[in-house]
């Protein structure tokens, strides 16, 4: 019986241990090092207010953004900065991921894999976000006649697009395939149109990562001030951050399974 996409994706992410704690530790550095500033930001405008711990930090926290505009300021540049950094790291780690998910290889091939690649990957997410934006614009122009399809109609239109990326990634990194040409993203397209089992299995893991970071940001403000919010929230993160990986893992199984379509 052949296993459906999600489960073979599951299965082959957790046959890479090692992958997920690299992407684990990385996770952790990159949010430690965008929150390094503002923490000293902080602290210079706390003064001996200022405590390390998170279950007296927070409260204060709050209080000061919505008494001193700088505060804000600095908290909202650490989060575009943070965005730029996911944008900019993301096909790096991408083309890794893909690397390592299509079967045991040495870390220098891994790292090898991510940094040849990178160019091409970097294009791709911009041919992902062209055609995220087209897809929106024809989901308000159909959806326009109700709210819920207009949602129904985004929400696919956002998680086909992603589906058509990894898998242009896959077949990128695992083929040979001409990341930079446009007919390459859009054979991918094509295909995710034909084969509804890839496009729902990762419409799945897209899904529930999205609820994983919903839930991540209700945890932590639900668990304000307490000891246990902020562990549980980097919890359900680094699980959100598995599941992505998984997502990944369905154009791989794909590629894999269709080396020459």
């Amino acid at each position: 019986m052949t296993r459906s996409p999600p489960f073979a994706a599951v299965r082959r992410t957790l046959s890479a241990p090692w992958l997920v704690l690299t992407f684990a530790a990385i996770h952790l550095a990159l949010a430690a090092a965008v929150a390094a500033p503002v923490r000293a930001a902080f602290r210079a405008a706390m003064g001996p207010y200022f405590h390390e711990a998170p279950t007296r930090l927070l409260a204060p926290l709050l209080e000061l953004i919505g008494q001193q505009r700088a505060a804000a300021a600095t908290l909202v540049s650490a989060l575009i900065v943070a965005a730029a950094v996911a944008a900019l790291t993301g096909p790096l780690l991408a083309s890794a991921a893909i690397q390592r998910l299509h079967g045991p290889c040495k870390p220098g091939d891994t790292a090898r894999a991510a940094v040849s690649h990178y160019p091409a990957s970097l294009v791709i997410a911009i041919y992902g976000v062209l055609l995220r934006a087209l897809l929106l614009l024809v989901a308000a122009a159909i959806g326009g006649v109700h709210p819920i399809a207009q949602l129904l109609l985004s929400i696919a239109a956002l998680t086909y697009a992603t589906t058509v990326v990894d898998l242009t990634r896959a077949r990128v990194v695992l083929t040979g395939a001409r990341g930079f040409h446009p007919r390459t993203f859009l054979r991918a397209a094509r295909s995710v149109t034909r084969d509804a089992r890839l496009w729902l299995g990762s419409t799945a893991l897209s899904l529930f990562h999205t609820a994983l970071m919903i839930t991540t940001v209700l945890v932590a403000l639900h668990g304000l001030g307490t000891s246990w919010s902020p562990w549980a929230a980097r919890g359900l993160a680094l699980v959100a951050m598995f599941v992505s990986l998984a997502r990944i893992a369905v154009a791989v199984q794909h590629v894999s399974t269709h080396p020459d379509e």
